[in-house]
């Protein structure tokens, strides 16, 4: 039964998800906003407010290892999810169409190997209470957005029913952020009926997903209308944005660091986000042209989730 009423929640989150970035979109259009910032901070942001709620209510409920999983599997679900839809559209050549989005990736990167560092104990020093990792992942989404900022802007279009628009945002921002947390709430309890699967992989599989499916469809229709800069803007941008939730997380905590709280299995999928990061990296950046060899990167992504899957089932 709670399998049935965690599908329906899911569903109704994603659906909240997806009206709410049409209305985000809606409303950047009365504005002078360029779209580097609507697909990469803005989109980013709307998209990834379930993994920022469901992160907060794990911590609330002291369920960390769920929180840490939540917000790692998103990010390799995210990346896996771009290069199936490559495999899918291989005829669009996606990555060859994209602007360069190299500073994101190198920005990501470099935020996994200071929680991987942070992780090994290698590096797992604090200031002021903050893990050193929350520090740096604060300070590179500071320099993401200054950097987002100065591309050139667009024109304003105006807008009729913009307060409408806005009203509905509102609304529904609310209503998602309380199914959210419901959701949290549904998954701590089958990590309690579950004791032998582990949170994070539950945070992982079942949450990751799940919050996640606005990042797709939102994806899929920009990847449509032939806007592929925009889609992976917002999957790269929701991955560098969930990063910036786990530093939120680690401030929130106080006295305790949530790095504490990676499990074998959260160190398991930090690796294979740094490693499908680094690989889409390299294919946005190449730009083959040769359709076989263009598509053996996002193969090997791919094949990399699937095998991930398995391997935790």
């Amino acid at each position: 039964m709670i399998l049935v009423f965690f599908l329906f929640v899911s569903i109704l989150v994603i659906i909240l998800s997806i009206k709410l970035s049409i209305y985000a979109d809606e409303i950047t259009k009365t504005t002078n906003i360029s779209k580097n910032i609507v697909g990469g901070v803005l989109v980013a942001g709307i998209t990834s407010l379930p993994e920022l709620v469901t992160c907060l209510s794990s911590i609330y409920l002291k369920n960390y290892y769920l929180a840490f999983g939540d917000i790692l599997g998103s990010n390799l679900f995210n990346i896996s999810i771009i290069c199936f839809f490559d495999i899918i559209f291989i005829k669009k050549f996606i990555f060859n169409k994209t602007n360069s989005s190299s500073l994101i990736y190198i920005l990501l990167l470099i935020n996994y190997i200071f929680i991987y560092l942070s992780l090994s104990s290698v590096f797992s020093i604090s200031l002021f209470n903050i893990g050193i990792p929350s520090i740096i992942i604060i300070a590179t989404y500071m320099y993401y957005l200054k950097h987002v900022n100065s591309c050139e802007e667009k024109e304003s279009v105006k807008c009729i029913n913009k307060g409408i628009i806005i009203l509905k945002f509102i609304i529904t921002s609310i209503i998602l952020v309380i199914t959210s947390i419901l959701l949290t709430f549904i998954v701590n309890k089958l990590s309690i009926m579950y004791p032998s699967v582990s949170s994070s992989f539950i945070g992982a599989i079942f949450l990751g997903i799940t919050t996640s499916m606005p990042e797709v469809v939102t994806f899929i229709t920009l990847i449509k209308l032939n806007n592929y800069s925009m889609a992976l803007l917002d999957i790269i941008g929701s991955n560098l944005f969930n990063l910036l939730i786990i530093a939120i997380g680690d401030l929130v905590m106080l006295n305790d660091k949530i790095y504490n709280y990676a499990d074998r299995q959260s160190f398991f999928i930090l690796i294979l986000c740094i490693v499908t990061t680094f690989i889409s990296m390299l294919q946005n950046k190449i730009k083959l042209k040769n359709k076989f060899l263009y598509i053996i990167p996002s193969i090997i992504v791919f094949i990399l989730y699937i095998v991930f899957l398995i391997y935790n089932m």
